[in-house]
């Protein structure tokens, strides 16, 4: 098959322009509409290694990381490792995602006017159909991407507890990567956003290390008196200790040990 590369640019400039606006969509990062264009257009210019002699899966797994590394920089610009990280992290998973739909579609209908080199698709297609395939996938995944957010939105539960005869209460998240014990006992620990409390000055607190991509430190933490979680009383020793700025839509991390 010919390849002509104004269409090869064209039809991959598409492509990851829909991979960047699903991913910008999943991150909730609103990006400008100029930094998708660019990111895309940049994106396409990689498209040309169809006409490379590359039969290593090794050169091609690099091709892809380095284009999403540049891909995620020139769209989601640089705002910390965490979040570059979380980003890049998403465009690769979109962009493997897109390209596994391409190529079960090729692999299941086989059509004579396309063509599958270095993972990089090429069409001989009318430019409409090929927007609207990209709408379909784009829509899929949304679809998926809600599915998993309803699901998500099922760990967040009610947390009251109680330290020292008072009483607190808010939204907590039962996150499974949250596996924080105080070292001594091996109790569970809530981490808690200092909006929702204040460690008592009168308690003696525990000292909580712990490590993030970040680094590592430590949290003081109290023990509880009672806690309990979507209003089941929780019948272990439990710790909490006090964080700044947690996510706006819950106040409080739970350890998923605690409910097991």
């Amino acid at each position: 098959m010919t390849v002509y590369v104004d269409v090869l640019l064209f039809i991959n400039t598409v492509f990851n322009y829909a991979v960047l606006m699903t991913a910008d969509g999943l991150l909730k990062r609103q990006c400008r509409l100029w930094r998708l264009i660019t990111g895309a257009l940049i994106g396409a210019v990689f498209s040309l290694s169809i006409f490379l002699d590359l039969n290593s899966f090794w050169y091609l797994l690099l091709i892809r990381i380095v284009s999403s590394c540049i891909l995620t920089a020139v769209t989601f610009g640089f705002h910390g490792k965490g979040a570059f990280f979380r980003a890049l992290a998403m465009t690769f998973c979109v962009s493997l995602l897109y390209c596994g739909a391409v190529i079960l579609f090729y692999q299941l209908f086989k059509p004579p006017n396309m063509l599958i080199v270095n993972d990089v698709p090429y069409f001989q297609i009318n430019p409409l159909i090929l927007v609207l395939l990209t709408a379909v996938i784009y829509l899929i995944l949304l679809l998926c991407n809600k599915l998993f957010r309803e699901r998500i939105k099922a760990t967040v539960v009610p947390l009251t507890f109680t330290i020292d005869n008072r009483d607190y209460s808010c939204i907590g998240k039962i996150d499974t990567g949250c596996n924080l014990i105080e070292p001594f006992s091996k109790a569970p620990v809530i981490i808690v956003d200092s909006t929702v409390m204040t460690l008592p000055e009168e308690l003696p607190p525990r000292i909580i290390p712990y490590s993030t991509i970040g680094g590592s430190s430590y949290l003081k933490a109290i023990k509880t008196d009672m806690v309990s979680i979507n209003k089941v009383k929780v019948d272990q020793p439990v710790y909490v200790a006090c964080i700044d700025k947690l996510n706006s839509n819950f106040h409080a991390i739970i350890n998923s040990d605690i409910i097991r």
